[in-house]
C-alpha cells in the first residue's frame, strides 16, 4: 500500500492563512485510511521534512496572496522550488514549506517522495482571527475533495463520541462492540488536541476501566486528568486507526 502524506501549512489564528491546517481538519473528519498521513504543518517548515521521509506521494497546501480572486487555487510544480535556499534564508526560524522541499531532496536521498503536489489557495483576509473567508473556505473544501479523488482516497469510518462534564468519555455501543468487545480496560494516550484509546486484551495489564454504563451497551472511560485546560464538553469526532489499532478522538 502506497504511503500518502498530506501537509497543511499556515497560521490558524491569522484568518485565511490558516487554510492549510483547516483542510487537514476537514480531511480528518472524513475518516481517511491509515496509509494516508495527515500533518498539521503550522508555520514550521522544518517539520515537513521529516514527515516527507519514505512517502510515495506528498501533498502540500498553503495560503498565498498574489492579488488574484480570493479562493483561486494554484498548483505549483514541486521542481520549481527544489533549489536549496541561500545561507541567509537557511535558518531554523525562517524555513518555509518550499525550503523544506529543497532540503528534503538534499537530505533524504533514497527516501525522498516519488511525487510532490503543491496547492496554494489565494487568501482574502489575513487579520488576527480563526475564521476563514467564505471564498477560501469553499475553495478549501473543493480542493480537499479533489485531492481525495486525485489520489484515490476513500473516506468513511467517522464516529461520534461524547465528552461529558463529569470527565468521562462516552463511546456508543456500536463502536465499543466493534473495536472493544472483549476488553474491560484501556490505555489512553494524549497527544496535542487529540488522544488515542487502545484496548487491552486482559485486565491483568492494568489501564483505565472501560465500563459499560447502560443496557444499550454504551461504554465510558474517565479521562478528565488527561484533558488540556479549557476543552469544551459535548460531541466529538473519532476515527479508528487500523494501523495503530486505536480509536483516535479529536478534542476540538
Amino acid at each position: 500500500m502506497r504511503k500518502i502524506v498530506i501537509v497543511g501549512c499556515g497560521n490558524p489564528i491569522r484568518g485565511d492563512d490558516g487554510v492549510g491546517p483547516r483542510l487537514i481538519r476537514y480531511l480528518w473528519e472524513r475518516g481517511l485510511p491509515p496509509h494516508v498521513k495527515l500533518v498539521d504543518g503550522g508555520t514550521s517548515g522544518i517539520d515537513v521534512i521529516f514527515h516527507m521521509e519514505g512517502a510515495d506521494e506528498v501533498v502540500i497546501v498553503d495560503a498565498c496572496y498574489t492579488g488574484e480572486k480570493p479562493g483561486t487555487v494554484f498548483r505549483v510544480p514541486a521542481e520549481d522550488v527544489e533549489e536549496l535556499p541561500s545561507q541567509e534564508e537557511a535558518n531554523l526560524h525562517s524555513i518555509k514549506w518550499y525550503h523544506a522541499i529543497a532540503l528534503a531532496k538534499y537530505l533524504l536521498n533514497g527516501n525522498y517522495p516519488k511525487s510532490i503536489s503543491v496547492y496554494l489557495i489565494e487568501g482574502k483576509n489575513f487579520e488576527i482571527g480563526e475564521t476563514l473567508s467564505e471564498e477560501v473556505e469553499n475553495a478549501m473544501k473543493e480542493l480537499a475533495e479533489y485531492i481525495m479523488k486525485e489520489h484515490n482516497i476513500e473516506g468513511g469510518g467517522v464516529f461520534e463520541v461524547e465528552l461529558r462534564e463529569d470527565g468521562y468519555l462516552l463511546v456508543p455501543a456500536a463502536v465499543a462492540e466493534t473495536y472493544f468487545s472483549n476488553c474491560m480496560s484501556v490505555i489512553v494516550v494524549p497527544k496535542g488536541m487529540q488522544f488515542t484509546i487502545f484496548p487491552l486484551p486482559t485486565d491483568v495489564q492494568g489501564g483505565l476501566l472501560f465500563k459499560r454504563i447502560n443496557k444499550s451497551g454504551d461504554r465510558a472511560v474517565l479521562v478528565w486528568e488527561l484533558l488540556p485546560p479549557g476543552i469544551p464538553f459535548g460531541k466529538k469526532k473519532a476515527v479508528w486507526n487500523s494501523e495503530e489499532k486505536g480509536l483516535v478522538v479529536s478534542l476540538l
